[in-house]
């Protein structure tokens, strides 16, 4: 529902961009039933179409155009997959009405949309007096903001920044000097910008399969006397810079944090590399430890159980396919 919603208000293609990518990160599919042409190789390669607009549209290198029909295809792409999964087949009045887009973009207005970026706006809708939408197409590209919605506190910090004298010069003097050395490493490196940004979208789109489809398990259950009714969960890359405080995904897709009570599971995917910090806290203003930080991986599984002193007991299987190659063993003397 939530992602939905971010697509009805989506003003641009990245933010609609989001929405299916967020869409296709949150729905659990069954690999036994899946088809053939779905398999972990055609989906990096469809996920990489996605990552590819969004990266385009930052670097200001990809028009509307271009934008409009990858989106059309891996629209099409996956409501292959997502109609079956529901055990529903394919509506026929969607299909026609996005062949109609598409037929719009490649043939009626190639030209015009030649000449606009991926990420200019569209629709009627009526922006917010404090919103991203508001603000100029640079700062959006440069802090990633196409769809984003501000929290209150965000909102208030705009604001100050709108209303601030030089607030916008700094900013936008910074912006200015980081896309002059982007622009200075595309022309040394003297390849084509598209193809060295789809290659690096491809292995993205490969880092965020293995995050989607190997998450880290972690069950609350009861112990032998009862524990805290609540605890909350961190888990986070070990190359953390602040492993200590546990301040969830910061705006990336997956979770780092979740709130569990008794009985029940949660499945967390961070960000980062496949080596994971786990740790245990007592929810409140300021969070108790309740466990020492743990080494995980992905697709881990991990029961956490009251403990006699107050703590919790951490338990980790040890067996899992995505566990870290062991050690090489010391050549014998």
């Amino acid at each position: 529902r939530a992602c939905a919603t971010d697509a009805v208000d989506a003003r641009s293609l990245p933010a609609l961009t989001k929405a299916v990518k967020r869409l296709w990160f949150e729905t659990h599919f069954d690999q036994a039933t899946l088809p053939e042409d779905w398999c972990e190789e055609r989906q990096a390669i469809w996920l990489s179409q996605l990552l590819l607009i969004l990266s385009g549209s930052r670097e200001a290198i990809l028009s509307f155009y271009a934008a409009g029909l990858l989106l059309c295809n891996s629209l099409f792409c996956f409501a292959k997959v997502v109609y079956p999964h529901v055990g529903m087949e394919p509506d026929e009045a969607w299909c026609q009405n996005l062949a109609a887009v598409q037929t719009c973009v490649e043939r009626d207005f190639q030209q015009e949309l030649q000449y606009l970026p991926a990420d200019h706006l569209g629709g009627s809708k009526r922006d917010a007096l404090v919103s991203t939408n508001r603000l100029p197409a640079l700062f959006r590209r440069m802090f990633d903001l196409e769809g984003h919605k501000l929290t209150p506190a965000q909102k208030g910090g705009l604001a100050v920044a709108f209303v601030m004298p030089g607030t916008g010069l700094l900013t936008a003097g910074g912006i200015g000097t980081a896309l002059l050395l982007r622009k200075a490493r595309q022309a040394q490196s003297g390849d084509d910008p598209l193809e060295r940004l789809f290659s690096k979208c491809l292995e993205e789109a490969k880092v965020s399969i293995r995050r989607k489809n190997n998450p880290i398990e972690v069950t609350y259950l009861n112990g032998s006397r009862p524990g805290p009714s609540r605890v909350k969960v961190c888990v986070q890359a070990k190359e953390s810079l602040v492993p200590t405080v546990p301040l969830g995904s910061l705006g990336q897709h997956g979770v780092n944090t979740a709130i569990l009570e008794l009985g029940q599971t949660c499945h967390l995917r961070p960000t980062g590399s496949d080596i994971i910090v786990l740790r245990v806290f007592r929810p409140s203003l300021i969070n108790e430890p309740l466990h020492e930080a743990v080494e995980v991986w992905r697709g881990a599984k991990v029961i956490l159980v009251p403990a006699t002193d107050g703590t919790l007991k951490c338990y980790v299987r040890k067996e899992s396919k995505t566990a870290p190659p062991a050690a090489p063993a010391a050549p014998a003397a």
